[in-house]
């Protein structure tokens, strides 16, 4: 196997070890994978995948959006919310929570993709990051300096996520009359949904268990280690099914 990977590291905080590791290996999220347009630079930490969003040892203990997180990332960069703050149906749109500020570390165009605080091996912790090589769309980016999502592409969501599905949003799907067709949170999860735990106390996965703290994030709807599946999704989006998961349309 041409990657060392953390398997130990996965399993120790619940994340179905195997599964993510195949499900990353080859993907976009594979970092190291020589055939991506953005990826690590091909002599510089070719050989792990993990590493560029987990570490065993001297994690960010300021940030709790992820478990053991390798990256220093900037949480004080303020968002330009969907519907300017306010859904159609009135629901306060806050900040992105920090599990949703975990993905946009790499996809705001503002946090580096390319900071990692422990390198693989001794001697290499920095609490601010280190900035390894990479390339972006063939072009390389030396050790030392910040990259970032390329502009011009959809990957780079940005800061204004006003034309984005909102997140930091609370689900009322228990209302008597809920917004948006909006399901019960004790609604069951259509066979192929891929899930991990039992959040929300209801017995079977549910859409409570896509929640955090009651409010839709990223994680809702993607898996960052679900490679297998266009764009990440949860569940392949055919006939809409991913959307009318939450959505009685």
């Amino acid at each position: 196997m041409k990657r060392l990977v953390f398997a130990g590291i996965i399993a120790s905080v619940g994340l179905m070890a195997a599964s993510s590791i195949a499900g990353i290996d080859g993907s976009k999220h594979d970092l190291t994978e020589p055939t991506n347009a953005i990826r690590a630079d091909d002599q510089n930490l070719n050989n792990e995948i993990c590493v560029f969003c987990h570490t065993p040892h001297g994690s960010n203990t300021d940030f709790v959006g992820a478990p053991l997180w390798n990256k220093a990332i900037d949480t004080s960069v303020t968002y330009q919310v969907y519907g300017g703050g306010q859904t159609t149906a009135g629901t306060q749109v806050d900040q992105p929570g920090d599990v949703s500020r975990a993905c946009l570390s790499c996809h705001d165009g503002v946090n580096a993709i390319n900071s990692i605080i422990n390198l693989p091996n001794s001697g290499g912790w920095s609490s601010s990051g280190n900035f390894v090589a990479f390339i972006l769309d063939g072009e390389t980016v030396s050790t030392g300096n910040p990259a970032t999502m390329p502009t011009g592409r959809i990957t780079n969501i940005g800061t204004d996520l006003r034309n984005d599905h909102p997140v930091g949003v609370v689900y009322r799907g228990d209302e008597t009359n809920p917004p948006a067709s909006l399901l019960p949170t004790d609604t069951a999860l259509p066979a192929g949904f891929v899930i991990a735990g039992d959040r929300d106390g209801n017995s079977g996965a549910t859409i409570g268990d896509l929640l955090r703290a009651g409010k839709v994030e990223c994680v809702s709807c993607h898996d960052p280690h679900l490679g297998d599946n266009p764009t990440f999704l949860r569940l392949p989006n055919n006939n809409s099914d991913l959307c009318t998961t939450c959505h009685a349309k």
